[in-house]
């Protein structure tokens, strides 16, 4: 349903374009600096307007299948789950850019909006009906998780990154179960079971390589190398995981 209109054919098109250009440009960074941490982030500039336009994009397209959904509960948290996203992105690319004095780290801003990504994701693959609205027990387990690291992050025993992280890691995980066990409850079809379960797995792959950028090291190090090449990565996964998981929002 999704493929056979104009506007979603137009929004996949204009993502392809967008995705092609940072891509390359990824690439011709990473050729043109080596594994030099400083030369790569003064060129990604281009690359975070880009790929905020594809998260955009992306959430476009996301209330846009939202119509085809076999019931509005689902299509809603579809919605809500790439608004997040798309915030979340906003902290990632933008925000540093235009506000330098921020209390809070950009990056801890995004890493929670995608909590809330995933809490969305989650509370939607579990649903049993139409009209279930019951709190899915899974999602207690990444809030005694978040609970547990903060409490030892403000008792000085956790960097605030690693109590952030740790704590997306267990939403993350959660939201993987609750996917790969969509097709087990029964209220979606099999076909739709399948596209948010391979859409998780690849955004988990995705996710795993972040780690990796982010594991940056000396300049013309190996890790750095690495680093460098799974930030490369990160985009060509992420972005069809997100279209994967909006697919699995439409009518069969």
């Amino acid at each position: 349903m999704l493929m056979k209109n104009n506007v979603s054919r137009f929004l996949l098109i204009a993502i392809a374009i967008v995705f092609t250009t940072y891509f390359i440009k990824d690439w011709v960074d990473l050729f043109h600096c080596g594994a030099v941490e400083s030369c790569l982030q003064d060129a990604h500039t281009y690359q975070n307007y880009t790929k905020f336009l594809s998260s955009f994009l992306l959430t476009v397209l996301a209330f846009y299948a939202s119509r085809f959904a076999c019931c509005p509960r689902d299509g809603k948290w579809l919605k809500i789950a790439f608004t997040c996203s798309m915030l979340a992105d906003v902290c990632f690319r933008l925000l540093g850019m235009f506000v330098t004095d921020i209390p809070v780290p950009p990056a801890i801003l995004g890493i929670t909006c995608f909590m809330f990504f995933q809490s969305a994701l989650t509370y939607r693959h579990t649903r049993t009906s139409d009209t279930d609205a019951h709190f899915p027990k899974i999602l207690f387990v990444p809030i005694v998780v978040l609970v547990v690291l903060a409490i030892a992050h403000f008792a000085g025993l956790l960097p605030q990154m690693l109590f952030v992280i740790g704590g997306y890691a267990a939403f993350l995980i959660c939201s993987l179960i609750a996917a790969c066990k969509a097709g087990a409850v029964g209220y979606f079809s099999q076909h739709k079971a399948k596209l948010m379960k391979i859409g998780m797995i690849v955004f988990f792959v995705g996710d795993a390589l972040v780690g990796f950028a982010l594991a940056t090291s000396d300049d013309h190090s190996v890790m750095e190398l690495i680093s460098a090449i799974a930030d490369g990565l990160v985009w060509p996964v992420y972005v069809p995981a997100q279209i994967l998981l909006i697919k699995s929002c439409c009518e069969d």
